[in-house]
């Protein structure tokens, strides 16, 4: 057993009540990595309390969602253990109107992005294609023989693996990932194909904010970005759904996609914390390598995937210091 694995047994063993937190606007990885941790503590420490919570639901029906709590806001209870999936620090799981940040628990982070960790008591990050398979290697690795794959695990962690990989389009699935998958797929066959045209789709709501992206598209050289603003958003009155539906849609199958154009980002409102925006970069493997420029801004990610977010009073400001922040990366 590898000595994270060791650690992460101890820190659960002695914990009683134990919080599963991942970031704000969870994908499927944050979700699957977060649920198979949550079913490994029940099947293997009963006496544990654990509880997963996220305020919102998976898009698409996922086992176990239903264990999902549901809360408005992440408040201070009686956890003495805390673990983060799929986040590299607290930050990325809270608003300033969740007390939870200010607990004294212990916390542990299990992540796979490039992202600067906080202190923690313990940070298991092996940059794997996923924290979906990052959880399900951890507890393999403790477990041995007696951590069964069951059809819900192979569900989530196929899941998990396919939306970080792309479907394994992206560089970050290694041979370790194809053989994880080939483990889960001997379980249960998912439907990939089935699952990936559902998760395609969105609500006609988000039309709209869709249109928005697209008009306000701007080209330099091989880069192009968009954005929305905040008087778009009230003068249409969009929902906070449909504007991140857009922002998604036009962050992965848009932004890369005209001709010429290789990489860029996405600028988009936080809905959290007043006159923060929330970027998203994007890159195309042999051109512009993006997550170095996202932690020029305090953030950070993949070499191709990358995310940050600037405080500025408008749309015009934000695009203006990431613009700033790219000329000086590629000037250095």
């Amino acid at each position: 057993m590898k000595k994270e694995s060791k650690e992460l047994k101890k820190l659960i063993s002695k914990a009683k009540n134990i919080l599963i937190l991942t970031h704000k606007g969870p994908d499927f990885d944050a979700f699957c990595s977060a649920l198979i941790l949550l079913e490994y503590i029940r099947t293997f420490y009963k006496k544990k309390n654990v509880v997963f919570k996220a305020r919102q639901m998976p898009t698409q029906n996922i086992p176990f969602m239903q264990d999902i709590q549901i809360v408005e806001h992440l408040d201070m209870g009686d956890e003495d253990l805390i673990i983060l999936t799929d986040s590299g620090n607290m930050d990325m799981c809270v608003t300033h109107h969740d007390s939870i940040q200010n607990s004294t628990a212990k916390l542990i982070i299990i992540d796979h992005h490039d992202t600067a960790t906080e202190q923690t008591d313990l940070s298991v990050n092996n940059n794997m294609s996923s924290a979906t398979e990052q959880v399900l290697t951890l507890c393999m690795d403790i477990e041995g023989s007696r951590y069964k794959i069951t059809e819900e695990i192979s569900k989530l962690g196929q899941i998990g693996i396919i939306s970080d990989t792309g479907r394994f389009l992206y560089e970050n699935a290694t041979p370790n990932t194809y053989e994880m998958m080939g483990k889960l797929r001997r379980v249960f066959n998912l439907d990939i194909e089935d699952f990936t045209y559902k998760n395609s789709k969105f609500p006609y709501e988000t039309l709209q904010p869709l249109r928005i992206y697209i008009k306000n598209v701007k080209v330099e050289g091989d880069m192009a970005y968009t954005y929305i603003t905040k008087k778009q958003i009230e003068k249409y009155e969009l929902t906070k759904t449909a504007v991140n539906n857009a922002q998604q849609h036009v962050r992965d199958r848009i932004i890369r996609h005209i001709q010429g154009v290789h990489w860029g980002f996405v600028v988009k409102p936080s809905y959290y914390k007043e006159n923060i925006w929330q970027i998203s970069f994007r890159g195309t493997k042999g051109y512009q390598k993006v997550d170095k420029i996202a932690e020029l801004l305090g953030g950070g990610g993949h070499e191709y995937s990358a995310a940050a977010r600037v405080e500025a009073v408008d749309a015009k400001e934000a695009v203006s210091i990431v613009l700033d922040a790219i000329k000086s990366s590629l000037s250095s």
